[in-house]
């Protein structure tokens, strides 16, 4: 299947959880507006949103689709409500650890980021719901993996600029072309999307994944029984992870990780990356500008030895 066709149908397997009728006017749309759409934004109260190759559009009460809020399909509070609740099948105490964090799973590897009022037991009053859409897009890292080091990698950029994306090409590439053993840590779900014990996403034929665990524990699970030649995790976002990490290389385990950054300049600011690339356990940064952008490929072997 091509890559459009692709895109296309992730588009629209991420709807299930919206209203019939607001889920009939994107079922409308064109299908090269399906396959550029990167995230669905809903706000009580608000126009219906797209993010469509990075930009703002707006969706009309008549079903199109412009750059400018003409006739604006108006979203109400009970819509978004019945998307919340759809989302949470119903059972939003079984989602409580995640609501708690801002978002909640999807099926598809889809993920959808919520705001509303904060309290102990999750969140109410939902305000706003955005739907990112997952994507695979093959060939999306083979300049990455042609320019890997010896040791890890470490995928970096801004929100939004694919790092989940790239990370899941990456591993695919390494796994069926390059036949290393790779062990994923699938924490929210978002890298192989496993259903029924099988993987929604390509992620190669060399590799075993781990979902649902924290990564800290799932890198230390997966390399004392899995014997990994590379580990792969997304947001690597704490020194208890960095510090498994680290463990990881001494028993000869490469590390593959995403981390949020906006500038080359971030990578050293932020505690949890400097200490990363300082401690020499990767040989090898991507950083990423925008979804579809430019990848820099930054050769730190030299730097930390």
């Amino acid at each position: 299947m091509n890559e459009p066709k692709r895109k296309g149908a992730r588009f629209i397997s991420a709807l299930y959880p919206l209203p019939q009728q607001i889920k009939e006017k994107l079922l409308s749309l064109r299908p090269e507006v399906m396959e550029k759409t990167e995230e669905i934004r809903l706000r009580a109260g608000k126009p219906l949103m797209l993010t469509v190759g990075g930009a703002p559009m707006w969706i009309s009460s008549s079903g199109g689709v412009s750059y400018l809020p003409q006739s604006p399909l108006i979203l109400s509070a009970e819509q978004l409500r019945e998307t919340f609740l759809n989302l949470c099948n119903h059972s939003v105490y079984s989602h409580t650890e995640e609501i708690n964090q801002g978002f909640i799973m999807m099926k598809g590897s889809h993920r959808a980021g919520i705001c509303g009022t904060k309290i102990p037991e999750g969140m109410r009053d939902i305000s706003s719901i955005n739907i990112r859409i997952a994507r695979e897009i093959f060939g999306s890292a083979n300049r990455i993996v042609e320019r890997m080091g010896p040791k890890g990698l470490l995928i970096a950029g801004p929100p939004g600029s694919g790092k989940t994306t790239i990370l899941r090409d990456c591993i695919r590439q390494l796994s069926t072309n390059k036949h290393q053993r790779i062990a994923v840590i699938d924490s929210r779900g978002e890298i192989a999307a496993v259903e029924a014990s099988v993987p929604q996403n390509d992620i190669g034929e060399n590799t075993d994944v781990i979902t649902g665990s924290a990564k800290k524990e799932g890198i230390e699970m997966a390399v004392r029984s899995m014997g990994p030649q590379i580990v792969a995790f997304d947001e690597i976002g704490s020194h208890g992870e960095v510090d498994e990490v680290i463990r990881s290389l001494s028993s000869g385990v490469r590390v593959i990780t995403t981390a949020h950054c906006g500038s080359r300049d971030d990578l050293y600011r932020r505690e949890v990356t400097a200490r990363l690339i300082n401690s020499g356990v990767i040989s090898c940064v991507a950083l990423l500008s925008k979804a579809g952008g430019d990848i820099e490929i930054i050769d730190i072997s030299g730097e930390n030895g």
